[in-house]
C-alpha cells in the first residue's frame, strides 16, 4: 500500500495545481462571459462610438467571444501604437521646432517606447490565461499614452504662449484618443 501512496499523493497534488493558479492569478476568464457580438462590444466600449465603429470591423469570429474581441483589441492597438510613434518621430525631426516642442515630442517618444511591449505582454497574458497580469500591463500602457496625450496638450497645443506653440497636424491628437480608447475596450473587457 505505502508503494502507492507517494505517487497518488503527488498526483492529486498535480491535479489540483491548474485550479489554485487559476483562482489565484486571472480569476474567470473573459471568455465565460456569456455575451458575443454587439453586446459584447457595447460592453467593452461603454457606448464610445469610435471604439464601437473599430470593434464591429473584427472579423466575427473574434466578436464571438470576449477573448476574441480582446486579442483583435489588442492587435489594433499594437499597429495604432506603432503609427503613432512614427508620426511623433517625423514631426521630432523638423529642424525649425523650438527646443521646448522638441523635448515635449521626445518625451511622447519615451512614454511610447514601453507601449508595444506592454500590449504584446498584456497579449502574451490573455493567450496564458494569467488576466491579472493583462489588466496591470493595459493600465500601464494606459498611463504612458495618457502622459503623452497631456505632454501634447498642455506644452503644445496650449496657445497661450505663441513662442513654443506648434500646430500639430489634426490626427496626431486623433491617433493618440484612438489608441486609448481601443486599449480601454481590452481593459473592460478583462475586469468585466
Amino acid at each position: 500500500m505505502s508503494k502507492y501512496f507517494i505517487p497518488l499523493a503527488l498526483l492529486f497534488c498535480l491535479s489540483l495545481h491548474p485550479a489554485v493558479i487559476s483562482a489565484h492569478d486571472g480569476g474567470l476568464p473573459p471568455s465565460s462571459s456569456p455575451l458575443s457580438g454587439f453586446a459584447l462590444i457595447e460592453k467593452a466600449c461603454q457606448g464610445v462610438s469610435k471604439c464601437i465603429s473599430t470593434l464591429e470591423s473584427a472579423p466575427e469570429n473574434q466578436k464571438a467571444d470576449a477573448n476574441g474581441l480582446i486579442f483583435f483589441s489588442l492587435r489594433f492597438a499594437e499597429d495604432q501604437a506603432a503609427n503613432f510613434t512614427g508620426v511623433i518621430q517625423v514631426l521630432n525631426t523638423n529642424p525649425d521646432l523650438v527646443p521646448m516642442v522638441q523635448s515635449s515630442l521626445s518625451d511622447c517618444i519615451d512614454h511610447y517606447t514601453p507601449v508595444g511591449d506592454l500590449i504584446e505582454d498584456a497579449i502574451n497574458a490573455v493567450f496564458a490565461g494569467v488576466y491579472s497580469d493583462a489588466i496591470k500591463f493595459l493600465e500601464a500602457a494606459i498611463g504612458d499614452v495618457d502622459t503623452c496625450g497631456s505632454l501634447l496638450q498642455s506644452r503644445i497645443v496650449d496657445k497661450s504662449d505663441l513662442r513654443v506653440h506648434f500646430e500639430l497636424p489634426d490626427d496626431v491628437l486623433s491617433l493618440n484618443y484612438s489608441l486609448k480608447i481601443t486599449l480601454s475596450a481590452a481593459l473592460n473587457l478583462l475586469k468585466a
